[in-house]
C-alpha cells in the first residue's frame, strides 16, 4: 500500500507540472515576447524579400538556371510562409502589441501579391519591375526591424 500511495504522489505531481507548463505555454506572452516575434518574422520577412529580388534579377539578366531560380523562388516562398505562420500564430496580449501587427501585416501580405507576381512574369521587364518593389519592400522591412529594434520593447 505504501507505494501505491508513493505512485499516486509522484502521478499527482507530474499531472500538476504538465498542466502548470502548458498553461504557461498557451497564455499569451507580455510586449515584450510579442515584439521580439514580431522582430523574427520581419527578419523573415526582409530575408525572403532579398532572396526574391536577387533571383528576379539574376532571371531578367539571364545569369542563371531555370533550376537555380525555381530553388530560389521556393526557398523565399517558404521562408515568407513560415514567418507568416508565426505572425499568425501569436496573438498580441495588449493594444501596444495590436499597434504593432497592425503595421507589419500590410508589409507581409504586400510581400506576399510580390513574391506571387515576380514568380510567375515571364518577361524580363516583369521580372526587374517585381524586383524593384521587392527591393522597396526589403528596406520598408529593414526600416521597421530597425526602427523597432531601437525602441527596444
Amino acid at each position: 500500500m505504501r507505494a501505491g500511495r508513493k505512485i499516486a504522489v509522484v502521478a499527482a505531481v507530474a499531472v500538476l507540472f504538465w498542466t502548470g507548463l502548458a498553461v504557461e505555454l498557451s497564455r499569451p506572452g507580455d510586449f515584450r515576447a510579442y515584439h521580439r516575434a514580431v522582430l523574427q518574422v520581419a527578419q523573415g520577412a526582409h530575408d525572403a524579400a532579398q532572396t526574391a529580388k536577387l533571383a528576379a534579377r539574376l532571371k531578367a539578366a539571364h545569369r542563371t538556371t531555370p533550376a537555380f531560380t525555381a530553388a530560389a523562388f521556393d526557398d523565399a516562398a517558404k521562408a515568407l510562409a513560415g514567418a507568416q505562420k508565426q505572425f499568425a500564430g501569436q496573438a498580441p496580449p495588449d493594444e501596444r502589441s495590436a499597434r504593432l501587427r497592425d503595421r507589419l501585416g500590410p508589409l507581409l501580405a504586400r510581400e506576399i501579391t510580390l513574391l506571387g507576381d515576380v514568380m510567375r512574369a515571364d518577361d524580363d521587364t516583369a521580372l526587374r519591375f517585381g524586383a524593384r518593389a521587392l527591393d522597396g519592400l526589403a528596406r520598408q522591412l529593414d526600416d521597421f526591424i530597425t526602427g523597432e529594434g531601437r525602441a527596444g520593447g
